[in-house]
């Protein structure tokens, strides 16, 4: 081999490792998310302007639950009991990079309709199992797994249980919605169309465009290393499936998660679905804690037509 080949093929191996590692560093972005209790707590903090214990004591003491996911792990959650008498079930679910406490000012959002509430952690984050996240792909199965929870344990039919996701918490709802289990209705804030455009919002706003020339090999070690398709983890392509009344709320101040996403999704879901496209100029998912009493009413006044025997807002 001559001289000038082999500092050729010395270079090319040398650029082809340090791109590999690049590479998979950048899925690690993707692949590890960081969801402590502590950091959810500081969000509700900063973010929300009151804590962790104020926002507990609006809610009925919980109980710490534990449910196999059909992954083989456990997803840790907490139960909130209206009363001996509650007549309906809504499970909250959490978006990235939080916890089951994230979903506590919606959970107060929808306490007025007297039902019980299950709080709990996606794969991969909090107290959950789970190596990595899926976009909504095995989030979506957990989410099912839970619900058949509830009938077995709680005795709710399928027409007594909601589910309410927010963010990627909502998308992993409307995946879910695909599937044959059908119940009451499903509450979407501020989903992603599909896995694929939620990264590539944020890895353009945060790199520029040329996130796009690396992001789809990115993807690709993220299909290695989590054993998915991310191009499954889609609630667009999902909402043409959906049975379920869906409502579907999206602030157009968004900054992190366009709403246009929410806007093709609304367009592919049945007619008893509603979606408000909120002009309240919130960020993502704020409308719930800047203008509680609207997003109150965008519930009650969905719950009301919807006519459900038993879920109301009174």
């Amino acid at each position: 081999m001559t001289k000038p080949l082999k500092y050729t093929l010395i270079v090319t191996v040398t650029l082809s490792i340090l791109i590999l590692g690049t590479l998979y560093s950048l899925s690690d972005q993707v692949l590890d998310p960081e969801s402590s209790m502590e950091l959810t707590q500081q969000r509700i903090i900063d973010k929300w302007g009151s804590n962790y214990e104020t926002e507990m004591s609006h809610l009925p003491a919980p109980i710490e639950i534990s449910i196999p996911s059909p992954a083989g792990y456990q997803l840790h959650g907490q139960y909130f009991a209206a009363s001996d008498t509650a007549d309906c079930a809504i499970i909250l679910c959490h978006g990235w990079t939080s916890n089951w406490a994230g979903m506590l000012r919606y959970a107060q959002a929808v306490q007025p309709c007297g039902c019980d509430m299950l709080l709990y952690d996606h794969r991969a984050h909090g107290q959950s199992g789970g190596t990595y996240p899926t976009g909504g792909i095995r989030e979506s199965e957990d989410l099912i797994a839970v619900t058949h929870w509830l009938q077995h344990n709680k005795n709710y039919e399928l027409d007594q249980i909601a589910w309410l996701g927010a963010s990627w918490g909502a998308a992993t709802a409307l995946q879910a919605g695909a599937a044959d289990t059908d119940v009451a209705f499903i509450i979407a804030d501020s989903p992603f169309e599909d896995w694929y455009a939620a990264i590539s919002e944020r890895a353009v706003e945060q790199y520029g465009d040329a996130a796009h020339t690396l992001l789809r090999a990115v993807m690709q070690i993220v299909n290695w290393r989590s054993g998915i398709d991310y191009h499954d983890a889609s609630a667009l392509s999902a909402a043409d499936d959906i049975d379920e009344p869906v409502l579907l709320i999206h602030s157009a101040g968004d900054q992190e998660t366009h709403s246009a996403q929410s806007i093709h999704i609304a367009e592919r879901l049945n007619d008893r679905s509603v979606f408000h496209h909120t002009q309240w100029g919130n960020d993502h998912t704020a409308d719930v804690r800047n203008n509680m009493v609207d997003y109150q009413a965008l519930i009650s006044d969905f719950i009301t037509e919807l006519d459900n025997p038993h879920f109301s807002m009174d």
